[in-house]
């Protein structure tokens, strides 16, 4: 069975596109991929292995059986996920959806291109009159709708032939809205990308951190949806007891954050905002942080490729009680409640957490187990197998 695989893919500095090329050669013991590559799109050496087809090439290689099926990788990024998203609606696949709310790149893709009646047709689309209603609205007050109450999803799950999330809780949320639609839960896979864990102390040296100072980060880009002025308010509680540690951000500030001081500056030099970091070096600061903070509200049904690099090397991890990571099992992590005392009681786990060493390591190593088995890659490659497979 020959696969056409279109996704985002190294160098594109994309976490589905190395979502992508980790989990190529795990899919080819079931299946041959070959990669849709649009014109003039750099391909990291590693590719060249693999196929390549054209995008306008596709439809005549499907219809004349040199390719079986298309497996589309969908994210919510309009630079990398435009022409996947005009295309799995014209010649229908499997659609990965890394994210169920996809508003931000239908927005992208018809607003923001000078183009409002394509955007209320999408609403229509996907929420019949209300929908179009909803849209016509915005655009005459200019108030932008919630992308969490209008994902957008809906036009793609009709126009597959199976859908892919990673969690139950993401199937659920989609079937809700189609019940009707194939939808098939694969666990986010774990990678290192070909590195090798070197321990919290040599992690520390690299980086030139001190091996005493109580660490805390959160990793990935800096956006309001991971609540990262809850994590300083907390941190701010937590240094009361620990003041000598430190919270790292490590990872881009995007959006609104990046135009403000959105780091309290009575914090000072506890706080360091890293900025984007190379992979090598996101893996050296994961495995020297003590505790690592992955919150996340609303959340748009991804599951973080971070927080299962962060299980599958034994750091301790707090996460939001909502959403995907709420299906994580709770001896593999800390736990936080939405709502009144989410700050009270971030901070109190935290400064447990940095106290008590032994605590962590026992959390660590359940995570270890848990990512080693239940994210493990042939296990996620055995999944798109199933979701592609003719009779599915």
């Amino acid at each position: 069975m020959r696969v056409a695989v279109w996704s985002p893919l190294p160098p594109a500095p994309s976490g589905i596109a190395d979502y992508t090329a980790e989990l190529l050669p795990a899919l080819a013991a079931h299946f041959e991929p070959e990669l849709v590559v649009e014109p003039g799109v750099p391909l990291a050496p590693e590719l060249g292995r693999w196929p390549r087809r054209r995008p306008a090439a596709l439809a005549r290689a499907l219809a004349g059986g040199a390719v079986d099926a298309v497996l589309y990788h969908l994210g919510d990024h309009h630079r990398f996920h435009a022409a996947i998203w005009r295309a799995c609606r014209e010649l229908p696949g499997v659609v990965v959806l890394h994210e169920i709310a996809l508003h931000h790149l239908v927005r992208d893709a018809t607003l923001h291109a000078g183009r409002p009646a394509a955007y209320v047709a999408e609403l229509a689309r996907a929420g019949g009159s209300e929908g179009e209603e909803a849209a016509r609205r915005a655009l005459a007050t200019g108030i932008p709708l919630d992308p969490y109450r209008w994902p957008l999803s809906e036009p793609v799950l009709d126009a597959s032939r199976g859908v892919i999330v990673h969690s139950e809780w993401a199937r659920e949320q989609l079937l809700a809205r189609r019940p009707a639609a194939r939808v098939h839960v694969v666990p986010h896979h774990l990678s290192f990308g070909g590195h090798e864990p070197v321990g919290r102390d040599e992690a520390r040296r690299r980086l030139g951190l001190a091996a005493g100072t109580p660490l805390v980060a959160a990793f990935g880009a800096v956006a309001p949806s991971k609540r990262p002025r809850v994590l300083l308010r907390a941190f701010r509680a937590v240094r009361s007891r620990h003041p000598n540690a430190r919270l790292l951000f490590v990872g881009e500030v995007g959006g609104e954050l990046a135009a403000i001081d959105w780091v309290p500056p009575e914090l000072g030099s506890g706080v360091t905002v890293t900025g984007r970091v190379s992979f090598p070096e996101l893996l050296l600061h994961m495995e020297a942080v003590d505790v690592a903070v992955n919150l996340r509200h609303p959340s748009g049904g991804e599951t973080s490729g971070t927080l299962i690099r962060l299980l599958g090397l034994g750091t301790p991890v707090v996460v939001t009680a909502a959403g995907p990571t709420a299906e994580l099992p709770d001896d593999v992590c800390a736990k936080i409640d939405l709502g009144v005392g989410e700050e009270e009681l971030l901070a109190e786990t935290l400064a447990l957490l940095l106290r008590d060493e032994p605590l962590r390591r026992r959390m660590g190593a359940n995570a270890r187990r848990h990512a080693a088995t239940a994210h493990a890659l042939a296990r996620s490659a055995a999944g798109y197998a199933a979701a592609l497979s003719p009779s599915s």
